[in-house]
């Protein structure tokens, strides 16, 4: 081999190299840039979910608060809302009456504890004896009454629908047991029918059968005639 030959292979065997080189330089920075992207798309998802967590967290919070606050404002309403019981006897009211303090008892209890204590029996405030008839309240019971007389009402129209329904279902559960016997006693007629046609067509096997041997006989009987016939001189 020449001294060019060999330069040639040695420059050849150089280029061959750096493109090696090349392709395993091009290929590690490959790896670093989807590994750098792989750690980026990792941390936008951990951010994501961390985003997630905070905003689903302030939406429990939030909803918390909100039934919080409902809550204290019913039970704002229901301390400011008209009883309808007595606060000495826990009874429905009878002759509802109203102290100076605002409130509520019934005629009699508040004359009995006014004998033993002069101050309101919920507050303790002095009553002075003035107690005055409850308007509000006795509204208030008739409004309730009124309502349980529009329930009753419903209700009852409610149980006379269905009072009728189970009627209708009556009768025609009635009709559905009359159908049935109707279908068993035509099922029993069929099957009688069934039998006496079984029974029949037995009979009229037999006839036939009988028929059968009869012409049997008639046949054989016929022939015996001809041979007796043919052996007769009939020139007598």
């Amino acid at each position: 081999m020449s001294d060019s030959d060999e330069a040639k292979t040695s420059e050849e065997e150089s280029q061959l190299a750096e493109q090696e080189t090349e392709t395993q330089e091009g290929e590690m920075t490959k790896n670093l840039k989807k590994r750098d992207l792989d750690a980026v798309e990792d941390e936008d998802s951990n951010n994501e979910s961390s985003r997630l967590e905070k905003l689903e967290k302030k939406i429990k919070k939030e909803t918390a608060r909100k039934l919080e606050t409902d809550f204290v404002l019913t039970g704002e309403e229901d301390d400011d809302a008209l009883p309808l019981a007595c606060s000495i006897c826990q009874n429905p009211f009878l002759d509802p009456v109203v102290t100076n303090c605002n409130h509520y008892f019934c005629d009699k209890c508040a004359l009995k504890h006014h004998t033993e204590n002069d101050t309101c029996f919920v507050c303790n405030e002095p009553t002075l004896g003035l107690f005055d008839t409850a308007v509000e309240i006795k509204e208030r019971i008739e409004e309730e009454r009124e309502k349980a007389r529009a329930m009753v009402k419903e209700v009852t129209a409610m149980l006379e629908k269905a009072s009728t329904m189970a009627d209708d279902a009556k009768g025609v559960a009635q009709k559905v047991v009359k159908m049935v016997e109707e279908i068993e006693t035509m099922v029993e007629k069929v099957a009688a029918m069934a039998t006496k046609a079984g029974e029949t067509a037995t009979m009229a096997a037999d006839m036939v059968k009988e028929a059968e041997e009869t012409m049997e006989t008639a046949k054989a009987n016929m022939s015996k005639a001809f041979v007796v016939m043919k052996s007769v001189n009939w020139n007598v």
